[in-house]
């Protein structure tokens, strides 16, 4: 079990059945999420306990309104010191996009991209 989550999607029925598929295989002890990317940037910002270090994962989703993935990541690693490399991202998309993927491999925060919905053998070897 890792100690803490966090689910950014545009989808409530996207971050129900991640969230759900989490609690039911015992993966997380804190899960947060967020609809709205850019309300998880305020939180990362003002309220996140950085002295506790990074999430152990931040499960995002690519394809958003507004703020996609890509923006995200970008605007997230000025707020987060990347410099340890630690790759703790996990894309979430409902599509297969190639582009997606290739930028995937070389982000240096990605640590890869699945295809929704999670399921239990992926948080397993998550763990």
């Amino acid at each position: 079990m890792v100690n803490r989550v966090i689910i950014i999607d545009d989808d409530p029925i996207s971050i129900l059945v991640t969230g759900t598929m989490m609690r039911k295989n015992e993966f997380a002890k804190e899960l947060s999420s967020f609809e709205k990317p850019e309300k998880a940037l305020e939180y990362f910002k003002n309220e996140y306990p950085w002295e506790e270090g990074a999430p152990d994962y931040i499960f995002l989703d690519v394809q958003m309104p507004k703020v996609n993935a890509w923006e995200f990541l970008d605007s997230y690693s000025k707020i987060y010191d990347c410099s340890d490399k630690r790759k703790h991202i996990i894309l979430l998309s409902a599509t297969f996009n190639p582009d997606d993927e290739t930028k995937a491999r070389t982000h240096s925060m990605v640590l890869e991209l699945i295809t929704k919905p999670i399921n239990g053998r992926i948080l397993e070897r998550l763990l």
